[in-house]
């Protein structure tokens, strides 16, 4: 996708990460222990930003409502809906003002924090197509937008999400950050206030405000760290794949790619993760894109590939499922073909895969089936 294809936010947030990537000549690498650190400090950061942010919009929004319901509430004795729409429109116009001010203090920060994330993996950004493919995948974790209804090497992600849940889809993730966070303080503040006196409830609204800033932008910064360490476990296999080329053949290498795509179409998402690895498989595997959509006519002769072939067939597959989300439909494939390998299929494992991962370690265990170090 170019930037002529995004919208004026993605816009904005693909200029930060270019100016807060920091260039020189590292490039993308497992994490250090002490690089892990500084991430993790940098996650614990963001989080305390955003409490404090939530608490100090919270208490503002308290006192407003309290000196707001005084005056012209309780003094003129506003009784009915009509009488206290002066207050209503006040608080609500503050309580608009305050979330924005707010909303877009998170995204600077939380900005600022994906920069930083991305320049410690690696990620030097310049103009070219690949690494706008990370930029982008960053900016939108760190903006909380959807990732785009695209294909990708001709093969559907969405093929089999309906269109409600798509639209449903769209919906919570317009509205989370925003909207969300508005209509929650909204429905809590009227709630508390009805159960308890005033001064309570304002009181009771700002750490309850803050509880929610952390949790969001907690699951920001994850996503951020996920989309950040997919390039090094994408750059990682590709080199794997590149080194054992010779050692599968064409009927193995078309069951590999095949297994990815319909990992794809499980995951039902066009994650940048994927962006990044499909073309690097069919770049590596020389397997024509049209091989993606050959699972259902693949799947009956894992049984009969070598035991090599299917270490890395069941390594690959681990990976794109860890690289999508670790969707329950994709994990459902990774144990069918386990099965079909006859091996078993470790679920903790899988988990704990997913935290080297998100640690910034690549490939992690997945090494040892393609018998690298």
């Amino acid at each position: 996708m170019t930037s002529a294809n995004i919208n004026i936010l993605e816009r904005l947030g693909l200029q930060f990460l270019h100016r807060g990537l920091e260039r020189g000549d590292t490039r993308i690498h497992r994490l250090s222990r002490g690089e892990m650190d500084e991430i993790r400090r940098i996650e614990r950061r963001v989080i305390a930003l955003a409490a404090g942010a939530g608490a100090l919009s919270g208490g503002v929004l308290s006192a407003a409502e309290i000196a707001l319901y005084g005056r012209l509430v309780e003094e003129t004795g506003a009784s009915t809906w009509s009488q206290q729409l002066p207050y209503w429109w006040r608080y609500l116009t503050l309580s608009v003002l305050v979330s924005a001010v707010e909303i877009l203090a998170m995204y600077w920060t939380i900005l600022r924090a994906v920069a930083r994330i991305g320049s410690i993996a690696g990620l030097r950004l310049s103009g070219q197509e690949i690494e706008d493919v990370i930029a982008l995948g960053l900016s939108r974790a760190a903006l909380d937008l959807p990732n785009p209804r695209m294909p990708i090497h001709g093969i559907d992600p969405y093929a089999r999400v309906s269109r409600w849940r798509l639209a449903l889809l769209s919906v919570v993730y317009r509205m989370k950050v925003g909207a969300t966070t508005f209509a929650v303080r909204l429905l809590l503040r009227r709630i508390i206030a009805r159960a308890a006196v005033r001064l309570a409830s304002a009181l009771a609204a700002i750490p309850v405000f803050a509880i929610w800033n952390a949790l969001i932008a907690r699951w920001m910064i994850r996503e951020a760290r996920f989309r950040a360490a997919g390039p090094i476990a994408v750059q990682e296999l590709g080199d794997v794949f590149a080194a054992c080329r010779g050692d599968l053949d064409a009927e193995s290498r078309h069951a590999i790619v095949a297994a990815v795509g319909e990992s794809v179409v499980c995951a039902g998402d066009a994650h940048p993760n994927f962006i990044l690895l499909v073309p690097r498989l069919l770049q590596e595997l020389e397997v024509p894109r049209e091989v993606l959509a050959e699972w259902d006519s693949t799947r009956d002769r894992l049984p009969t590939l070598p035991a090599r072939a299917q270490d890395i067939l069941l390594a690959t597959l681990t990976t794109a499922t860890l690289l999508g989300g670790s969707r329950r439909a994709q994990r459902k494939l990774l144990a069918e073909a386990y099965t079909l390998c006859g091996r078993p299929f470790d679920v903790q494992a899988l988990r704990s895969a997913m935290e080297e991962l998100l640690d910034g370690q690549g490939l992690g265990t997945q090494r040892a089936l393609l018998h690298v170090s």
